[in-house]
């Protein structure tokens, strides 16, 4: 008789952190967000089709043109795309994903830049993005120098959050993020100066509360309007510590939850982002604001790490050999292997349910499992390391 074998297969576990899985607002963008029409409601300008198209069209034209031999203006494409209000960058794909730094810029953009952000202009691959051009340098030198157009721009609006890659300094360490949170998740200290016309979301960057009442109450902005980055004033108010401003803004009944078609999970959402932060008094702040659920949602389980699951499927493929002739008599079914993790991320118990025909097999299956799969630990709505259960799927038997 064959043997089916042996596989792990993961469990989606709810996980929301600075380095979480995939949050709400992603999977927005994947399923309706480029149709736009379907989320008009939302108040979201990345909805507005009309916007969007108009966005695509300009992207596609300027492409052909860097590719089709023409010698578009980089100043003249900056002016046109700010005059209608796109404030994008120019950027590569490369395999490592999005970037705006081979184009002489650099944004501090909580789990990176999102297709929506940018204005991709060529695919790069590994050897020429090490050597920090693109394979066409005429296509480099554009990007270059429509940066560097929109980034000196007074209408500009994000000088703090993106600029030229000489004036940002090295990058944060974010090493020991998983436990003291990120203490600037976006955005750059020095801010530089400010106009009103950049609107809420600068005015709530730094902390200008004047500002913020003149743009609720003399221009009606709207407190839960998203920017291009997918954040609300109030989320911008917490990520760059505001309290005062983060008060202004609740007052103008700003939602913790984000935009009208975010999540309390949402990685943008303002209750989100200080629980990334690690911002007690602000989580604390902002819980009346939500719903029990809403708030119970953030609570994150263990987190298996890829490179020691892949691990683990080695050894189990060897295992199976050795059980092969007592597993090959029973039909193939799908088992869990339950865990008990600590708040340090150690495995202190696991336990496989269905057992097998084979006690021995699943206990040495449970011995491998604990001394080779490493866990992110369970957080709180805090962010706090708890204590929590875990789960793999193992698939066993013959056919």
């Amino acid at each position: 008789m064959n043997v089916k074998g042996i596989a792990t297969g993961l469990v989606c576990l709810a996980s929301m952190a600075a380095t979480g899985c995939t949050s709400g607002e992603e999977k927005k963008a994947g399923d309706v967000m480029a149709d736009g029409a379907a989320v008009a409601h939302c108040g979201d300008l990345r909805a507005d089709p009309e916007k969007l198209q108009a966005m695509r069209g300009a992207d596609a034209g300027l492409v052909k043109a860097l590719s089709g031999g023409g010698e578009p203006d980089p100043v003249a494409e900056a002016k046109k795309a700010l005059d209608a209000g796109d404030y994008r960058l120019a950027a590569a794909t490369t395999p490592d994903g999005l970037t705006t730094e081979l184009y002489d810029a650099q944004c501090r953009v909580l789990g990176g830049l999102r297709p929506w952000t940018v204005r991709v202009l060529a695919y790069v691959p590994d050897e020429a993005a090490a050597l920090g051009r693109g394979p066409d340098d005429k296509v480099t030198d554009f990007g270059r120098r429509y940066n560097a157009a929109v980034l000196s721009d007074p209408r500009y609006p994000y000088a703090d959050v993106c600029r030229e890659l000489e004036r940002a300094g090295s990058k944060p360490d974010l090493s020991d993020a998983g436990e003291r949170g990120i203490e600037l998740p976006y955005g750059f200290a020095e801010l530089g100066p400010a106009r009103m016309a950049y609107g809420l979301g600068a005015a709530a960057r730094r902390g200008s509360v004047y500002d913020i009442n003149v743009l609720i109450n003399r221009d009606k902005q709207d407190v839960d309007a998203p920017d291009m980055f997918g954040m609300t004033p109030l989320a911008w108010a917490i990520s760059y510590h505001r309290w005062p401003a983060a008060e202004a803004l609740l007052r103008a009944k700003a939602s913790p939850t984000g935009a009208a078609c975010q999540t309390a999970i949402d990685r943008e959402s303002p209750l989100q982002v200080a629980r990334i932060m690690r911002w007690p008094a602000m989580i604390r702040r902002l819980r009346p604001l939500v719903t029990e659920e809403e708030f119970a949602n953030l609570r994150q389980k263990p987190r298996w790490d890829d490179t020691s699951l892949s691990e683990l499927n080695h050894a189990l493929a060897e295992l199976k050999e050795r059980y092969n002739k007592v597993l090959s008599q029973r039909p193939f079914s799908r088992h869990l292997v339950l865990f008990d993790v600590d708040a340090k991320g150690n495995s202190t118990s696991c336990t496989m349910k269905p057992g097998s025909n084979s006690p021995e097999f699943d206990k040495e299956l449970c011995d491998l499992a604990i001394d080779i799969v490493h866990w992110a630990p369970a957080r709180d709505a805090f962010g706090t390391p708890v204590p929590e259960s875990a789960k793999l799927v193992v698939g066993i038997g013959g056919k």
